[in-house]
């Protein structure tokens, strides 16, 4: 009987799919350092990597980003009324900078050639009060066009720094680790990680494939590491195991090919699964490539002279639309999955042109999505 269940065992342990196979990797020494696989190599030192990985910082917009236009614009008229000497208008500015806002709000300011950035410039400007607000209020777009600009060359710079120092970082570790020194390349992957934004590389079409492809290759050999742990372990256990133990550990095996076979075959069913939700995913978010274009041309056809309550003031106007989930609403409007507004340019409805020089124009569309149901609101307005 001893001799049989040796067999058995044998027979088993040498079968190719066997998970307690004992690979010639086993008897490899441990402590040798890994060969770099990869077909460049690292572009910045191990050193000079990680500092400039460890403190890339996202730039922030700053407050006024989080700022509606006419809190900057009342912000900027203090600022005027102050460095004017205008006491009235500095203490009463919230009901001053309502009635001013109001007046300037649908109308369009001096082109930015027109424009000083400094606000001072703004007050010693000629002409009545509408026209220094019209100044104010194209200061206050000037340096919204400005900040953007300057938020989006910051963060296409951090993108870049990443994927040049992130990749580098990574190779250098794989290069010095070994299976009793993993903890580099542990620390590596989870700064790496950290400091990995994915929008922003959509956003600014930096290109991330040198990074992922090392981090995808550290990641396989910390699961190479751990393969052949497990390897020895299982050796040690079989060397010292008694007959009992021998015979436990065949039916174990026995038992795991079958969970194997098993749950090969489920992947197999979900994969089937997966491809065809993917495409009927594929068939929704084709929908989404329309959608801004369908609102415009909606909000559009409701720019109508006559339909202005008072051609001294802005007509609100909306449209709707059903069956727009979280995913085709992101895709329409390049937002992360999950949010639920967005805007558009009014300049994207375009204008509808009356005579004598006139023209119908759109204030920023809002769109905000509640439950399954797009909802677009704005107002037009009469610009002579």
């Amino acid at each position: 009987f001893h001799l049989q269940t040796t067999s058995t065992m044998a027979t088993v342990l040498s079968t190719p799919s066997a998970t307690a196979s004992i690979p010639p990797a086993v008897s490899q020494s441990p402590s040798k350092k890994r060969a770099a696989e990869s077909p460049a190599s690292p572009s910045m030192t191990l050193a000079a990597a990680k500092k400039t990985l460890s403190s890339l910082k996202l730039p922030s917009k700053g407050k006024g980003a989080t700022q509606s236009e006419y809190v900057r614009f009342k912000s900027l008229l203090l600022k005027d009324a102050k460095a004017r000497g205008d006491k009235d208008t500095t203490d009463n500015i919230t009901k001053i900078a309502k009635e001013a806002w109001k007046k300037v709000q649908y109308q369009t300011p001096p082109s930015a050639d027109e424009l000083d950035t400094k606000t001072d410039d703004a007050s010693s400007s000629s002409g009545d009060d509408v026209q220094r607000y019209l100044r104010l209020k194209g200061v206050m777009l000037k340096e919204e066009r400005e900040m953007q600009a300057k938020f989006d060359a910051e963060a296409k710079a951090y993108c870049t720094a990443f994927v040049t120092s992130a990749s580098s970082y990574l190779q250098w570790c794989l290069i010095e680790a070994t299976e009793e020194n993993q903890q580099p390349l542990l620390e590596a992957v989870k700064l790496v990680k950290g400091q990995y934004l994915p929008f922003h590389f959509r956003t600014y079409r930096v290109d991330d494939t040198p990074a992922l492809n090392a981090l995808r290759e550290t990641l396989e050999q910390l699961k190479e590491f751990k393969k052949l742990k497990d390897e020895r372990a299982l050796l040690a256990k079989l060397q010292n195991a008694t007959e009992e133990g021998l015979k436990l550990h065949v039916k174990e095996h026995i038992r795991l090919l079958a969970q194997a076979a098993e749950l090969d075959k489920l992947k197999k069913n979900k994969a089937v699964e997966d491809e065809k939700k993917c495409e009927a995913d594929e068939r929704e978010l084709a929908k989404a490539d329309d959608i801004q274009d369908e609102i415009t041309r909606a909000l559009k056809k409701q720019m109508k002279y006559g339909s202005l309550n008072n051609k001294h003031s802005a007509t609100r106007i909306s449209y709707t639309k059903g069956g727009v989930s979280h995913k085709v609403f992101a895709k329409a409007f390049g937002v992360p999955v999950g949010t639920k507004q967005a805007t558009i340019d009014g300049s994207a409805v375009g204008e509808t042109y009356l005579r004598y020089g006139a023209s119908l124009k759109c204030t920023e569309v809002k769109v905000k999505l509640v439950g399954d149901e797009l909802v677009a609101q704005t107002s037009f307005f009469m610009d002579k």
